[in-house]
């Protein structure tokens, strides 16, 4: 399992992936993806840091977020968003070869008048066909879906050759690089120090550059994937919570506490039981 990159799938029979969000106070960890990402606010207010760029959504605000872009967000209390991942294998079916898009991160309605109501309006009308799911919705919500992108990408969006490198993106680079360090020894007993050390940068450096890019310090990322890792154990195992945190690197409980009620919302033995009362077969009456 990797922390930084995410694998996404379709929804069966649609070209994207589709959902209303509902969550409280809940933080996704540092990661990226090769979908273009788009986040309209219903209610609540979320935090969000993409390439590092800090955006707090709104009700009414839509957020969009390019492949492969490094982004975290943040639920400040009860949340409900439209969340629509495209593949950028699929939008590049209609582009020349070569070229890139991108699209700008925050689309505010105060700003953009007729086209944001059009948009809007195209995501309420996919909201609605999926949840319905009547005969043939597949097809109306298709095309919504390209009605949507068609007024993005003539609005809100620069079409240009594939980019060389630059200094933002060896620093992006850079902090993906440790990204990789911590997925694949977690275990251990990680430091800051051993981070900066594998950029071979100062500490001082290292805690900006990582801070800018992720939205989180070192040790809350680091602490986040051992808990992730710890929770995916916890579905998985009958291990008591102190041998699973010793397994996964965990050597602080109240820190570990603290994380994992900010990740899942719940003490890990609550989640637990939740897990096996859900999954424990109904005795017959």
């Amino acid at each position: 399992m990797s922390y930084y990159y995410e694998k996404i799938s379709e929804n069966n029979g649609l070209p994207a992936k589709f959902m209303l969000s509902q969550c409280t106070d809940l933080t996704i960890p540092a990661h990226w993806h090769d979908y273009l990402e788009v986040l309209y606010m219903m209610e609540g207010e979320l935090t969000a840091v993409v390439q590092a760029g800090s955006y707090l959504l709104t009700p009414g605000n839509l957020m969009i977020i390019n492949s492969k872009e490094l982004h975290m967000t943040r639920a400040n209390g009860s949340v409900c968003y439209i969340l629509l991942q495209i593949s950028a294998e699929h939008l590049h079916n209609f582009l020349p070869s070569g070229t890139e898009l991108h699209f700008q991160t925050m689309i505010a309605p105060a700003d953009n008048g007729e086209v944001f109501s059009g948009l809007r309006q195209s995501l309420e009308h996919m909201l609605d066909a999926y949840t319905r799911q009547g005969n043939g919705y597949q097809f109306f919500f298709a095309a919504k879906l390209y009605e949507f992108l068609y007024h993005l990408y003539r609005n809100f969006c620069t079409l240009s050759p594939s980019a060389p490198e630059t200094g933002a993106n060896r620093d992006l680079e850079r902090v993906t690089q440790v990204m990789d360090w911590v997925r694949n020894h977690f275990q251990k007993p990680l430091t800051l120090d051993d981070a900066a050390a594998s950029l071979a940068v100062s500490r001082e450096y290292f805690c900006r550059l990582f801070k800018r890019y992720t939205g989180q310090t070192f040790l809350e990322y680091l602490n986040s994937v051992r808990t992730m890792h710890l929770y995916e154990d916890l579905k998985n195992t009958d291990d008591s919570i102190t041998v699973l945190m010793e397994k996964n690197g965990i050597r602080n409980y109240k820190v570990f506490m603290r994380t994992f009620k900010k990740l899942y919302g719940d003490t890990p033995q609550k989640i637990r039981s939740e897990i096996r009362e859900y999954f424990s077969p109904e005795l017959p009456s």
